[in-house]
């Protein structure tokens, strides 16, 4: 029998789309799942379409918080009640593609000792048209060191859940991208370059909402923080992570930004080692 998979879908004021982000599960090709709903404290129509939802399947589950606990703690709620042995967690505005949870499930299943897996997705507007993708490869993973390649399709282990711990209250805004480096640095990851999701960009979207400055400081924190982790880095790596330091103290305005040195000199050992033999290479390859 497939495994079960536990999706945790929070919820605040969200029933715009709410429906949407609910039939797509709903539409899985993979069936052995479960959505636990966490209403942090809405005061729109989001609890009575969950309720109606809850009626109609059982393996969908409505819980309503006591008081607003923002993002991370409604997670962490989330997945503390689930019973899956592979997790993932979805928004109110957002859709899976059909073949989202066997696609993930099945990649992990055929990666032996995979415990993290994320996919391309498909940025959409408000009215569900497309903008632009967010794609990813075997490249990509790299990344994580400096900045967030996983974008919003992703699965993990519950071994990974039990070891890694929580989402970091103190985190918000980054909570899931901290998450993202403390799963790679501890696991790895394996890619899907299939778009799986649809992610919602629109004005009440809280990445279209969040206060620059605060999210920034926020990051800084999380870069400095996880850097341990990833024990020495190449040269690639160190590219994107200084990268990542020197953009957050660029947007905050710092004309005396502390990482330039060494962002420049790892920028000019990436484009010699890295983006030139690439360019090279495709150049080669088209003549």
């Amino acid at each position: 029998m497939a495994e079960l998979i536990s999706i945790v879908l929070p919820v605040y004021n969200g029933e715009k789309y709410l429906r949407e982000s609910i039939e797509s599960v709903i539409a899985q090709t993979y069936e052995n799942w479960e959505l636990l709903i966490l209403d942090d404290c809405s005061t729109d129509k989001s609890p009575d379409i969950a309720k109606e939802y809850e009626a109609r399947d059982s393996r969908i589950h409505y819980y309503r918080n006591e008081k607003n606990l923002r993002l991370p703690r409604n997670l962490n709620k989330g997945f503390s009640l689930s019973k899956g042995e592979y997790l993932t967690w979805t928004s109110d505005d957002n859709r899976f593609k059909p073949d989202a949870l066997g696609k993930m499930y099945g990649t992990i299943k055929e990666n032996a000792g995979a415990q993290f897996v994320f996919a391309s997705c498909r940025i959409i507007d408000e009215d569900g048209k497309e903008i632009e993708y967010i794609m990813v490869n075997e490249s990509s993973k790299k990344k994580i060191v400096g900045m967030n390649p996983v974008g919003a399709c992703f699965m993990y282990t519950r071994k990974a859940y039990e070891e890694i711990g929580e989402y970091n209250p103190e985190l918000t805004l980054v909570e899931d991208f901290d998450y993202w480096q403390r799963l790679y640095a501890r696991y790895g990851a394996v890619t899907i370059r299939d778009i799986l999701y649809e992610y919602r960009w629109h004005d009440g979207a809280l990445t279209s909402t969040m206060r620059k400055d605060i999210f920034n400081q926020t990051l800084e924190k999380t870069l400095l923080k996880n850097r341990g982790a990833f024990g020495k880095l190449d040269d690639e790596e160190k590219y994107y992570y200084y990268r990542g330091l020197y953009n957050c103290r660029k947007e905050l305005g710092d004309k005396d930004n502390p990482y330039a040195a060494k962002f420049k000199r790892a920028s000019l050992i990436y484009f010699i080692k890295y983006r030139l033999p690439r360019k090279i290479k495709r150049m080669l390859f088209k003549s």
